[in-house]
């Protein structure tokens, strides 16, 4: 073979070149895990609703026989084939059907204040990535948005749109939920489980420390201008232990997502 290279003629080192192209054309696809929102059937032929078909043919350039994964947020994977289209709509030849679970043994619920534009969309992406339950949208004394900014069905759809992008992304087979914002006074109530709020006080215990929550938990964390003096006498009031992350102070879209991590590999994931 090492001879033939040299020897062969000229058009057929170039025919072998173009099988070797196109071969690593395909090895190079890259891994698709795509939401429909939709009945999905367990095998069959399944045309993709509209505006995800737009992103798989348009955004990802996904080529006839690219694999792919779908999913629809009940826990199953469907594994398929994209074999052409039709009227815009991609056509999937779906080969099997699976369940795998990618939720955490640790549900966590998540208390984000509201913050401003990329540094929200951010944490609510990583929070994602890192398997929280829902996502609950507080507004806060000392935050920098307010709850008049944050409301909105378009809002909520963006933030939804980024909790499907993400779920994409880590290969999630369950869709988090985004609750409409609210004011924190208005949200104590809610706790689900253990209840855990950020504060960076020398004085409070590292969640290292933390006994054993259980298998569910609700995870506040501060804004900007950080809870203010009587949110967390609330929070302490309504069963919330303080908690904090170390000896520095960490900016609001950094918080949240370092405890969810850290809370994922004591409990949860890990």
């Amino acid at each position: 073979m090492f001879f033939s290279a040299f020897f062969d003629p000229p058009w057929r080192r170039c025919d072998d070149m173009r099988v070797i192209v196109r071969l690593l054309k395909f090895a190079v696809m890259p891994r698709i895990h795509l939401y429909a929102d939709s009945e999905l059937p367990e095998s069959g032929t399944y045309l993709l609703p509209r505006e995800p078909s737009h992103h798989l043919l348009k955004v990802l350039r996904a080529r006839l026989g690219q694999d792919l994964t779908l999913f629809n947020g009940d826990g199953f994977v469907h594994a398929g084939i994209l074999t052409g289209t039709v009227d815009h709509r991609a056509e999937i030849q779906i080969s099997q059907r699976f369940l795998r679970d990618t939720r955490s043994p640790l549900a966590i619920h998540l208390w984000l204040p509201l913050m401003r534009g990329e540094r929200w969309d951010w944490s609510l992406q990583k929070a994602v990535e890192l398997g929280v339950q829902t996502i609950q949208p507080v507004a806060c004394q000392h935050a920098v948005v307010q709850l008049g900014e944050a409301r909105g069905e378009k809002r909520l759809k963006r933030w939804q749109d980024i909790v499907i992008a993400a779920c994409e992304q880590s290969g999630a087979t369950t869709v988090p939920s985004v609750l409409p914002p609210v004011a924190l006074d208005e949200v104590w109530p809610r706790r689900r489980g253990a209840g855990l709020v950020l504060d960076p006080g020398p004085e409070n215990p590292l969640m290292r420390d933390l006994l054993h929550p259980g298998t569910e938990l609700t995870l506040l964390s501060g804004p900007e201008g950080g809870l203010s003096v009587q949110e967390l006498a609330v929070a302490s009031a309504e069963g919330f232990q303080k908690v904090r992350m170390g000896p520095r102070i960490l900016r609001a879209e950094t918080a949240a997502v370092a405890a969810v991590a850290v809370l994922q590999a004591l409990w949860g994931d890990g």
